[in-house]
């Protein structure tokens, strides 16, 4: 894991900044600009050859939504894409804050790429594209995860998902924090664990196998939870089972 250990700066002024800055915002625009265009063509195609006005007016509302739908979808393949094809994925480490840093720079642009397609992708919400968008941006998911739906995974390529787990509705999924640095810990979670509805994961978080967290808990950061336990709490904390709790009377 890389670390950083450079002063703290209040602002960053340099011309190497200003670059970035201005990079970040025209790569942004430019990405969004191409993934929009599919859609745009296509309404602009239905009112140049559709000529009858009672059938423009007729169709129209079916045309919006699956043009929406094509939205969504085009968004999620252009910056999915772009991310994929130029390596913006970010890595393990300990970053300075500012966008000179180049780890810092990938984590921006990566992030106003991922979030607004994060946004489309809930509108209509279909677990099975969900995983697939966050496998082609670098997470790592095994086969049959399920995302109940308003989950929030941070940083998608520094987390994983192994097989048959289950993700409830509104759990987020953090890995990175902003201290006097940024801090990125991946998190992983093992096959056949249940993440409760609205639970909060922070970064370096272990879920091993076969483990169930409950609904509203806090897993801390760097928290290890053990092979088929139970935990929860704010923050998480072992819970016995009645099983566990006849052993140890015994």
């Amino acid at each position: 894991m890389k670390k950083y250990s450079g002063e703290p700066k209040k602002y960053d002024r340099s011309r190497k900044a200003v670059f970035r800055m201005l990079a970040l915002f025209l790569i942004t625009i430019t990405v969004f600009s191409i993934a929009i265009a599919p859609p745009v063509l296509v309404l602009f195609a239905y009112f140049y050859f559709m000529k009858n006005l009672l059938f423009t007016i007729l169709f129209l509302p079916i045309v919006l939504v699956l043009n929406f739908l094509l939205l969504i979808i085009s968004t999620a393949g252009v910056t999915g894409g772009f991310i994929k094809i130029f390596h913006i994925a970010y890595e393990e480490g300990e970053y300075g804050k500012y966008i000179t840093d180049n780890m810092t720079f990938k984590f921006s642009l990566y992030y106003t790429l991922y979030r607004p397609t994060d946004k489309l992708l809930k509108v209509f919400f279909i677990p099975p594209l969900y995983a697939k968008y966050l496998t082609l941006i670098g997470a790592k998911i095994g086969k049959h995860v399920f995302f109940g739906g308003r989950n929030n995974i941070a940083d998608p390529c520094v987390t994983e998902i192994g097989p048959k787990t289950l993700i409830g509705g509104g759990a987020s999924i953090f890995s990175h924090l902003g201290e006097e640095k940024l801090i990125i810990k991946k998190v992983k979670i093992g096959e056949r664990c249940l993440v409760g509805a609205e639970t909060l994961i922070m970064p370096g978080v272990v879920m091993e196998d076969n483990v169930v967290v409950g609904g509203k808990s806090l897993v801390t950061k760097n928290q290890v939870l053990k092979k088929g336990k139970m935990y929860g709490g704010v923050p998480a904390v072992e819970i016995k089972r009645g099983k566990d709790k006849k052993t140890e009377a015994e």
